[in-house]
């Protein structure tokens, strides 16, 4: 599967989060597929059983600084506490495949199992390849 696979899946089972023309790509890797269909589906179930709330309609879905980032308008603070943890969680998910795995990286982070750590490596601008996990 690759990160071009993401939005039409999710998008498949979760229509009404996930219909907002702005939303054009989900842009993390597909390691956090099940992270994102645990959200979505949490999210659709709690706003079903609670019509009263505003909408949650999702308008961006990317990887900054290492972590999920989870762009929405609309639900209520349950919704945000529930984005909150689960953009959190990305933290501690290889990006990758879906294991456990620790944010580092030379230039860009990431967070990576010990397997996919040097995929791609990152370069550093004095040419050093490699990957530093800076948590643990």
């Amino acid at each position: 599967m690759t990160d071009d696979d993401l939005l039409p899946l999710l998008r498949t089972r979760y229509p009404a989060l996930l219909d907002d023309p702005a939303l054009r790509e989900i842009a993390c890797l597909p390691g956090w597929l099940d992270l994102l269909n645990e959200l979505c589906k949490t999210l659709a179930l709690y706003l079903r059983e609670h019509p009263e709330i505003e909408p949650l309609k999702v308008v961006r879905i990317k990887e900054k600084w290492g972590g999920l980032r989870f762009h929405y308008n609309g639900g209520d603070d349950l919704c945000r506490r529930t984005v909150d943890a689960a953009q959190n969680s990305s933290l501690t998910i290889c990006e990758i495949c879906g294991a456990a795995g620790l944010l580092g990286g030379l230039r860009y982070l990431t967070v990576r199992c010990s397997l996919h750590a040097e995929l791609p490596p990152d370069e550093d601008p004095e040419g050093e390849s490699g990957y530093t996990f800076i948590q643990e």
